[in-house]
């Protein structure tokens, strides 16, 4: 009877020992724990070459630490193996780190070039307030003779923009009657328009008005007022 017992414990511990030999890193981890920190670390190397391709040669000296499930290693090898997990972590984070700073980098060149062009834009914007003509054009009393006016350079904007519009605006001083202000006012801004055309801007896109001397921009009570008020306006649009 004795003998029989021992025959099957000896059975049982050569059977314990067998079982134990085919577990898979029984110490650290079962077989679906090794199963899936092998595939963490398959991933993982995977993530780390898509951020930065140039960790591949760190990740090449380790070539085949995930070639297989962790099952078959050793506790020794699975602990190095876990270790060079965690050096892989840290390339991801830096990595990760580095990515989002490309991101923000070029989000931030992105707004620097966008307010780059807004101000270019500002700029182009001021030029074209300074205009490199006559805006006011002045008249001799109870005339509408051009003495000087210099207009090359709005020609030159109505050539260059197809849908630029001109508009002439003729004004007198108080001296003379109603009538008389309101047809001068408008001889002088079509003496002006006429000076444009010649030069060779195009007519149908330059209007004409006349306003008398309803609306001085000096005193009529000096000469020097009344010289003022005796003029054509130029707006563009």
């Amino acid at each position: 009877m004795i003998k029989r017992i021992l025959i099957l414990v000896g059975f049982g511990l050569q059977a314990t020992l067998t079982f134990a030999q085919g577990d898979c890193n029984k110490n650290l981890f079962t077989e679906e724990e090794a199963s899936k920190l092998s595939q963490y670390g398959k991933e993982l190397e995977a993530a780390i070459l898509e951020y930065n391709p140039a960790d591949s040669s760190y990740i090449a000296k380790r070539t085949g630490d995930f070639s297989k499930d962790l099952c078959g290693y050793t506790d020794e090898e699975v602990i190095k193996i876990s270790n060079y997990l965690k050096e892989l972590e840290k390339l991801d984070s830096l990595n990760k780190a580095k990515e989002e700073q490309k991101k923000q980098d070029a989000l931030n060149k992105a707004k620097a070039e966008e307010i780059a062009k807004t101000e270019a834009i500002k700029v182009v914007e001021v030029k074209k307030q300074v205009n490199s003509y006559d805006q006011v054009i002045n008249f001799a009393v109870n005339s509408s003779k051009i003495d000087k006016a210099n207009l090359d350079g709005l020609v030159k904007e109505m050539k260059e923009n197809k849908d630029l519009k001109v508009t002439l605006t003729g004004h007198t001083d108080a001296s003379g009657s109603d009538n008389l202000n309101l047809n001068l006012s408008i001889q002088r801004a079509n003496a002006v328009k006429k000076l444009l055309v010649k030069k060779g801007a195009d007519a149908s896109r330059i209007t004409i008005k006349g306003e008398g001397e309803k609306k001085p921009t000096a005193d009529n009570e000096t000469e020097e007022g009344k010289a003022k008020n005796r003029r054509v306006e130029i707006s563009v649009k």
